[in-house]
């Protein structure tokens, strides 16, 4: 079965990149965007939304940084890492943004930008259903 990813990101350009590196893969059978944590969180707390299996989520935005989409997104869905890996990706080497994330048992990981088709691979076939 071919998962469903979320890429949430304020930077046009990256969307288009990874947009590319997500057809590329093959792994995926939708794909959507964002360009803010607030927009996304909004229609992630529906309980109406299906929750895709993948997140890639940027820390730093505007409106809504992907840290508080992340507390808002535990507190609204207390269960939602049961059906959703995220991933932290983003041009920060900062080292408190990777421990940061360590700390949060729902994520997955922290990917440095721009993703490889490969790494993209790797990541889908990990969290395969």
């Amino acid at each position: 079965m071919r998962e469903s990813i979320c890429v949430i990101d304020d930077d046009q350009i990256y969307q288009l990149i990874i947009k590319k590196v997500v057809e590329r893969t093959e792994e995926f059978e939708s794909v959507c965007f964002y360009s803010d944590g607030l927009d996304a969180f909004e229609d992630f707390k529906s309980p109406k939304y299906q929750l895709p299996e993948i997140i890639l989520l940027d820390i730093n935005m505007p409106q809504m940084d992907g840290w508080q989409f992340l507390d808002c997104l535990i507190s609204s869905k207390p269960d939602f890492d049961k059906e959703t890996a995220i991933y932290i990706v983003s041009s920060s080497i900062a080292y408190s943004d990777i421990t940061k994330a360590e700390s949060y048992t729902q994520v997955s990981g922290f990917l440095s930008k721009p993703l490889s088709v490969d790494k993209l691979k790797e990541i889908a076939s990990k969290h395969r259903k």
